[in-house]
């Protein structure tokens, strides 16, 4: 795939509510056309918003405890993807997003927490 680690329920707790920092997990399932367009886009955040922000993916069809993790943060679509900042979730996108809008939405979600 890419660099951005695809991850699993049973990491989340180690990769992004014990996060030190800034975390953004995207959520998405192979047969989505969202994410599929979106999926360039989510790979340049990295180059674009430099170490301040770990990126992470997870699928939600890769196994049953993926799907109840994602259904229990109130996942409802593809691709979602939710903003963290030292576990708390901060933001939310949903759908897909140009580069430009996706980073101003991150930025905004972090903006006035301690990761920002």
């Amino acid at each position: 795939m890419t660099g951005i680690p695809d991850i699993q329920a049973e990491s989340f707790e180690d990769e992004v509510k014990n996060a030190g920092g800034a975390v953004v997990l995207e959520f998405w399932i192979r047969s989505c056309s969202g994410c599929q367009k979106f999926k360039p886009v989510y790979d340049r955040l990295p180059d674009v918003m430099g170490d301040r922000v770990r990126f992470l993916r997870m699928n939600m069809m890769k196994s049953i405890e993926n799907l109840r993790l994602a259904e229990g943060m109130g996942v409802e679509a593809t691709p979602t993807t939710k903003v963290f900042c030292k576990g708390d979730e901060v933001g939310e996108i949903v759908g897909y997003r140009p580069l430009e809008e996706a980073v101003k939405e991150i930025e905004g979600a972090l903006s006035g927490t301690a990761c920002s």
